[in-house]
């Protein structure tokens, strides 16, 4: 059986293909794909009518680019969907019906912050962009050696982390904005809407000097040594604490010693969450119905009686019910956890097709002082509407 994986999958899910392959007697060929440009590789053979038996991927709107109606199976009946609550109301389904077999916790997006540095200037983490503006303020002021907060633009995704994601969380836990957009209720460039708001308020962090000097071309691999070693106060990223862990040699008591988690948005502290593409399975239609079979045990083995072990190695919080938590979780990954569970909102930008995958390149712009926010509003609005268009989503 053939699967298309991630390159950076933990090897938690690669010991879910060899324990299946093992207990069933399957040959497994796994093919992974380079994480760098792993979209754009799967659309590539995706196109050219190449199909893997399994295939490991968003579970955002970026799947509706494959014609899930026409070339995945249906897994709508399967039990993992009954027991994974409201989620795929959210991600992982297209026009009613559930494709996507999600079993990894979502990411978190959020503020990475150091807590030494904080602590010296007798500062708080942040909840709000407004804290984040009066950390620089102070840092600057007391501490001028240290970056309040380190931005990429030279790794160009991060940048729309605290460049819109963050911000917007509050209006999308509050009023579903996405939805309203997608509904002709509310628009991008709207002047007195959360999106320009949140460009703004971006904006505003780079005149005030709040960014490390090089942040138009800095990585983000330096982001994360930065933040660890106290030159920089703070970083927007995601979840993985694997970059982290290695910058204090695997010892997660020291990450966790030096290293905490804010959930930050426009209003308050509303945890931004997304679904991982490790561990989303769907099962293509290849037109060989004994594969077809064996992908849909895989899927049901993955789902069932082997999740358990899945999510004991992989120390993360199971997303079907009926499951134990894992024991020896990670103190950061159980302050992430919290602000899960506590009060988050699904990412605002993933179901927006044609503006997600651009909308990178528009904070980098700000970020660079070669857009505005009232710019970047318009041309979100029109990527939007194309999208939407190619999509044929309802009413466009």
């Amino acid at each position: 059986m053939t699967v298309w994986t991630n390159s950076s999958d933990p090897e938690s899910i690669r010991n879910v293909y060899e324990r299946f392959g093992e207990k069933y007697g399957v040959k497994m060929n796994i093919i992974e794909i380079a994480a760098d440009g792993f979209e754009n590789q799967v659309q590539t053979k995706w196109a050219s009518g190449d199909r893997p038996d399994i295939l490991e991927y968003h579970a955002t709107s970026a799947f509706w680019a494959l014609n899930p109606a026409r070339n995945m199976v249906d897994l709508s009946s399967m039990p993992y969907v009954a027991e994974s609550g409201d989620l795929y109301q959210h991600v992982g389904a297209y026009r009613g019906k559930v494709y996507a077999a999600v079993t990894q916790s979502p990411g978190l997006f959020g503020i990475f912050y150091n807590k030494n540095v904080l602590k010296k200037a007798g500062l708080r983490a942040p909840k709000t962009y407004n804290d984040l503006s009066l950390i620089c303020s102070v840092l600057k002021a007391k501490d001028p050696a240290v970056s309040p907060l380190w931005e990429s633009g030279g790794s160009q995704w991060p940048t729309q982390i605290l460049g819109g994601i963050l911000y917007m969380s509050s209006a999308q836990k509050r009023d579903d904005w996405a939805q309203k957009v997608m509904d002709k209720k509310a628009a991008f460039d709207d002047r007195n809407g959360p999106f320009v708001a949140g460009a703004t308020a971006y904006d505003r962090l780079r005149k005030d000097g709040c960014f490390n000097k090089d942040a138009t071309t800095a990585t983000f691999e330096a982001s994360v040594r930065s933040v660890a070693d106290g030159s920089s106060a703070m970083v927007a990223l995601g979840s993985d604490l694997s970059p982290l862990n290695q910058e204090f040699g695997g010892d997660t008591d020291k990450t966790d010693a030096t290293i905490g988690f804010a959930a930050v948005s426009a209003h308050g502290p509303v945890a931004t969450w997304a679904p991982n593409v490790s561990g989303t399975w769907y099962v293509p239609k290849t037109g060989d119905a004994r594969r077809q079979s064996t992908a849909l045990a895989f899927i049901k083995y993955a789902t069932g009686e082997g999740y358990q072990q899945y999510i004991d190695e992989s120390k993360t919080a199971p997303l079907l019910s009926g499951f134990a938590e894992p024991s020896g979780v990670q103190g950061l990954q159980q302050q992430i956890t919290a602000a899960y569970k506590r009060n988050s909102a699904l990412a605002f930008n993933t179901d927006l097709v044609g503006f997600s995958d651009r909308f990178p390149t528009y904070t980098t712009g700000i970020l660079s002082g070669q857009e505005t926010p009232q710019g970047v509003g318009k041309k979100a609005q029109t990527a939007f509407e194309q999208g939407a268009k190619a999509a044929g989503l309802p009413g466009w």
